[in-house]
């Protein structure tokens, strides 16, 4: 064979033997392992949800509804309350305080309404009130500040609280007004629907009352009768409608239920 001839042979297979060495070398080489979901290289974006956040430091997750039930003491003084207006003898009273509450919760605000019955040593005082908070919740840790405020209301005045006329009897006088205050509290998830905590409600009482009725004493004797009718048209109580301010206390622990 002719040099001619044997020189074009022998590049053709050298390029032949180049490629078949590419290919093998191909073939040894391990695919690229695969990419997590949501890391960056991956095109979706990792999660950034509050539930993410909040599921990552404490495992609680996001919570919609509350409920919780109070129990714990209270304080009532009234020493704004002047006989000249109200006509009570006893100014400040305090006893054991019971209620519940209810509302919902985004992120780190919550609403909701509460039931309050403040048993006092001189009446019942309930409370129906509105309620809103705002919380800083660190692992499981809930802190909160806000305000309440809504409708109160007094079912009898006894005669240890009102100044009655000679031969009167205890009146069923309907006592009521509105209380708007600070509230301040702290709350502990011992699970992810159960939390204890403690609370502190300040309160201003803004109290009306009407006029007593006039009481019967016709079964009295005459002379009595006729010094129990001067007691009563001196005594404003019977007279005239009664209003002025006051200030209360609460302090409570809550067992609360979260969903």
């Amino acid at each position: 064979m002719t040099p001619t001839m044997t020189r074009p042979l022998a590049l053709v297979a050298t390029v032949l033997s180049s490629l078949w060495t590419s290919a093998a070398h191909a073939q040894d080489l391990e695919p690229p392992p695969p990419i997590a979901p949501g890391s960056p290289s991956s095109g979706t974006s990792s999660t950034t949800s509050n539930e993410a956040d909040e599921s990552k430091d404490s495992g609680l997750g996001l919570e919609w509804v509350w409920l919780n039930g109070d129990i714990g003491t209270a304080f009532v003084n009234m020493e704004s309350f002047s006989s000249s207006s109200l006509a009570l003898q006893r100014t400040s009273s305090s006893g054991p305080a019971f209620g519940f509450g209810a509302g919902i919760r985004l992120i780190f605000l919550t609403a909701g309404v509460r039931v309050t019955d403040l048993q006092l040593s001189a009446f019942n005082l309930w409370e129906i009130n509105a309620e809103a908070a705002f919380h800083v919740k660190v692992w499981r840790i809930d802190p909160y500040f806000g305000v309440r405020g809504g409708y109160a209301f007094v079912g009898d005045l006894n005669s240890s609280s009102v100044d009655l006329a000679a031969g009167g009897s205890p009146s069923n006088v309907a006592v009521h007004g509105i209380d708007v205050g600070p509230m301040v509290g702290i709350d502990f998830y011992l699970a992810k629907y159960i939390s204890l905590g403690v609370d502190g409600n300040a309160q201003f009482l803004f109290i009306q009352r009407p006029p007593v009725p006039i009481p019967n004493v016709s079964q009295l004797p005459p002379q009595a009768q006729q010094m129990a009718q001067q007691q009563i048209m001196s005594n404003p109580l019977y007279q005239e409608s009664g209003s002025s301010v006051g200030l209360g206390l609460t302090l409570t622990a809550h067992l609360g239920i979260h969903f």
